[in-house]
């Protein structure tokens, strides 16, 4: 049975940390407009601090729109940075001048996504995202190819490019909590449990889902997958503790799913295997910010460079996740500022 609180059903959320069960979903035509307004209902300096520096980073999304790809990617990344430095001052991280926890070396820039390096540091505005995620913070260098292979968003355009590179994401849906059906409400427990493409739903797929996932075939009922872990919810407990230790619960596991920002919610898990030396375990958020980083270099000090890109293979992926990355980025980071599911309504428009 599917766990209901007030008569709604609990669905995974977007946000990592700190999601709002309480809120309701917020369907806005106006990413940044709605985050705005929620910086300015909250009390404090941090929240002041955030709100300038979201402002920024407005208006860096919207010259993005309407700059050429040569330029794009420098306000882009100006973008993400900001809003990365609005969650984590409510946060309450010191973010006046600290460094963009990124870097890419200059001089060994080739322009090829198989050979060119972004450093992840240990300090900074990355490696601030990076430990709100609970990501490693060690410093870490990963090829550009191994990043983009890793992100949701242009996967199929990767794979479509790079056509000898095993797909990694698997679609599912329906991803909810669900109640162990015990007639003690007292014992009774509840877990992430979600369907399967059926494209995907075989013995073959199975074999490499997160050791943390299940497969479970009810006697009475459709097959489906679930978190093997489960959470305690006892209905005699007061409603305020129950709702805590599932908020704990989701930050556990939330990291086994990601998502493609649009008008509905699109699951994926990942694939786990051992054997495939490009597979990295980081966000969305921080990859994005990591290419971003990297192409605004490009753009900056090797625009023939950059140029080359353009006029090669890799052409269609890096428009691609020049024009998928950020508004991801941006839906992404919103959820974490706000705790709130925020959607779309039927169409995509965010500014």
């Amino acid at each position: 049975m599917l766990l209901k609180v007030e008569n709604k059903t609990i669905k995974l959320m977007k946000p990592h940390i700190a999601p709002q069960y309480g809120y309701r979903t917020v369907l806005s035509n106006s990413t940044f407009e709605y985050v705005s307004l929620w910086l300015r209902s909250q009390t404090g300096k941090k929240y002041k601090d955030a709100s300038f520096l979201w402002k920024q980073a407005k208006y860096f999304y919207e010259a993005s729109l309407k700059l050429p790809i040569e330029a794009k990617p420098l306000t882009a990344y100006y973008s993400i940075m900001n809003a990365t430095k609005a969650l984590l001052a409510i946060k309450g991280k010191n973010v006046v001048k600290i460094g963009h926890g990124v870097s890419s070396p200059r001089q060994n820039l080739r322009g090829n996504i198989r050979q060119d390096i972004i450093i992840f540091g240990a300090t900074g505005v990355l490696c601030g995202l990076s430990e709100h995620l609970g990501e490693s913070m060690v410093k870490q260098s990963y090829c550009v190819f191994d990043l983009l292979y890793n992100l949701p968003c242009v996967h199929r355009a990767f794979t479509i490019t790079y056509n000898d590179m095993t797909e990694l994401f698997i679609p599912v849906s329906n991803v909810n909590f669900e109640l162990t059906n015990l007639a003690d409400v007292t014992r009774r427990k509840a877990y992430i449990r979600f369907d399967m493409d059926s494209k995907y739903d075989n013995y073959h797929t199975r074999r490499y889902l997160d050791h943390n996932i299940e497969y479970a075939q009810p006697p009475n009922g459709p097959s489906f997958y679930r978190i093997k872990k489960r959470v305690r919810w006892n209905i005699h407990t007061p409603i305020k503790d129950r709702m805590s230790d599932l908020v704990k619960y989701h930050r556990k596991y939330r990291n086994l799913f990601y998502y493609i920002q649009g008008s509905s919610m699109l699951w994926y898990v990942k694939k786990v295997l051992p054997a495939n030396a490009h597979i990295i375990d980081r966000h969305s958020m921080t990859i994005i910010y990591g290419v971003m980083h990297w192409l605004s270099e490009l753009v900056r000090y090797s625009p023939d460079t950059f140029n080359s890109i353009m006029s090669s293979r890799q052409n269609w992926l890096i428009r691609e996740f020049i024009d998928l990355g950020l508004p991801q980025f941006i839906d992404e980071i919103s959820s974490e500022i706000t705790g709130a599911n925020i959607m779309l309504p039927g169409y995509r428009k965010y500014i």
